[in-house]
């Protein structure tokens, strides 16, 4: 056949490709140019799209932080002595700062629209005044607003306590320089905030007081030209500027020129490159041959590269079609002992039984949680939990039953504990949750809610309902000693305490007598 040698085709395919690169030389240019001026009018829709998505996404969490405070237990009770009781707000003001202080906000106020007043924060008159228009129409939700300040993203929430609406908490970011440079350096183009054909504000400062005038999407600035995107601001309250984002033109003009000129260098270039490298192969046929020999090496460093298979019959095609089997039966066993590995590495630090961790992965977490502990000012709690009466369960129902309240319990453990909790079986009946906080009062609550979850808990099993209870004992580990002698401390405190539970009748939460509750 004439086309079945590796040096007729090797031929064609020289001449082919000199072909193609000499007639793309009249044309590359211009096409290319036009693509680039469609990309980053893409480019200018896709981020401005992005940019819209960051501020909603910057909407949900100031409304988050927001609905947090309204829904503090503390703020409520505040609310309700300060809307009832008629005492000042330094107490609602002293609880905010305390517990919400680190809120990443500008400012915030309390307000009632029933007395149409401001509760707290009085140093916002303007924001006050501003809310309780909004709440007139509205309850909850996030607002934009343009006052003293500049443009502002408010986030309102109500407060209501005992089914008695007190008033309604707002927060405050606003959108300033910080904030146009934040979202200038994550976009890479420009943002101007606008107002009856005037930049009011602009990431780059001297774009601020020019007139903003577009034409087929592009606005200039002396000799500056940008594609601009209007960006929506919903809802708004009272008149407030447009927000657009702009992506330099002038960067692409230079993009252009640079790449005409190295597209022209690469043509010529591949045109030599092509002429000798055609010749060359023809002349050894080393081309499938230095493929093979760079995946065997590969493969000797330990990679296991991916090689399709040829329909072409010859020699050199056979031989690669037999590396690439082999490549993927490498591939496959690597994967099975990849599994196999994480498997024993879950094993290691898992009980079987309940797939919580186990007391041999206890030594292992402990001291990086006594570590983070220090770092946050917080206490490293522990939670003693051992099932009441469990060997009656066993010697009733069967050792199977017991097993299924162990896999129940500790299901209902992981859906009442929080995400950052780890839970472990001690042996047995026995299991332990360490937590880190700075509230005790907090952690008896975790652990009476624990207590109750299981009280309500029913495990069906050889057709009977079994019910049972569990005993908490509550201790928290005592720095500055060695890792061995600060678990077993902690475990001696929270067995204490669960030994004086069981003692008291069981089903119930006891804590170590050194712990202030």
């Amino acid at each position: 056949m004439l086309f079945s040698s590796y040096r007729s085709k090797l031929l064609v395919y020289t001449i082919a490709m000199m072909v193609l690169l000499a007639g793309s030389l009249i044309y590359t240019y211009s096409y290319v140019r036009n693509i680039l001026l469609e990309e980053d009018d893409l480019h200018a829709d896709i981020m401005a799209k992005i940019l819209h998505n960051q501020m909603e996404a910057e909407e949900v969490e100031y409304q988050r932080y927001a609905d947090i405070v309204a829904e503090d237990l503390r703020i409520k009770e505040q609310m309700f002595a300060l809307v009832n009781g008629g005492t000042n707000s330094l107490p609602l003001k002293d609880t905010y700062n305390r517990h919400f202080g680190w809120l990443p906000i500008s400012r915030y106020v309390v307000v009632s629209l029933d007395s149409n007043e401001i509760l707290a924060g009085q140093e916002n008159a303007n924001l006050g005044r501003v809310v309780l228009a909004i709440l007139k129409d509205n309850s909850r939700g996030t607002f934009y607003s343009y006052g003293d300040y500049g443009l502002e993203l408010i986030a309102v929430s109500t407060i209501v306590y005992h089914g008695q609406r007190l008033g309604s908490i707002a927060m405050s970011y606003f959108m300033d320089e910080a904030w146009l440079l934040r979202h200038k350096r994550n976009s890479g183009g420009e943002l101007f905030f606008t107002q009856d054909g005037i930049v009011l504000g602009s990431s780059t400062p001297k774009y601020i007081g020019q007139p903003f005038s577009i034409e087929r999407h592009r606005v200039m600035f002396g000799k500056n030209i940008f594609f601009v995107r209007p960006v929506q601001l919903s809802p708004a309250y009272g008149s407030i500027p447009k927000v657009w984002f702009g992506l330099p033109q002038t960067s692409l003009l230079k993009r252009l020129e640079k790449h005409r000129l190295t597209t022209m260098t690469i043509i010529m270039v591949s045109l030599s490159i092509i002429l000798f490298l055609g010749f060359s192969i023809m002349r050894n046929f080393t081309q499938p041959l230095s493929q093979l020999v760079k995946l065997t090496r590969e493969v000797a460093e330990g990679s296991l590269p991916r090689l399709d298979k040829s329909v072409e019959k010859n020699e050199i095609t056979e031989l690669s079609n037999q590396f690439a089997d082999m490549l993927q039966a490498l591939r496959e066993q690597q994967e099975e002992i990849q599994m196999v590995h994480a498997e024993l590495e879950k094993s290691a630090i898992t009980d079987s039984l309940t797939g919580l961790y186990n007391r041999h992965y206890l030594n292992d977490v402990f001291p990086k949680l006594m570590a983070q502990a220090g770092r946050g000012s917080l206490r490293l709690y522990a939670l003693l939990i051992d099932l009441d009466n469990f060997k009656n369960i066993n010697d009733t129902y069967g050792h199977i039953c017991g097993d299924q309240c162990l896999q129940q319990f500790a299901a209902s453990l992981q859906r009442v504990s929080r995400a950052n909790d780890y839970l472990f079986r001690m042996g047995g009946e026995e299991f332990l949750v360490l937590v880190l906080s700075d509230d005790t009062k907090g952690i008896v609550a975790l652990g009476e809610k624990i207590r109750l979850a299981i009280e309500k808990l029913e495990v069906s099993c050889n057709k009977e309902i079994v019910h049972f209870t569990v005993s908490c004992g509550i201790s928290y580990a005592q720095p500055g000693e060695s890792l061995e002698e600060n678990i077993n401390t902690m475990l001696s405190l929270a067995d204490a305490a669960l030994y004086q539970a069981k003692e008291e009748g069981r089903n119930r939460v006891r804590v170590d007598k050194h712990i202030q509750v």
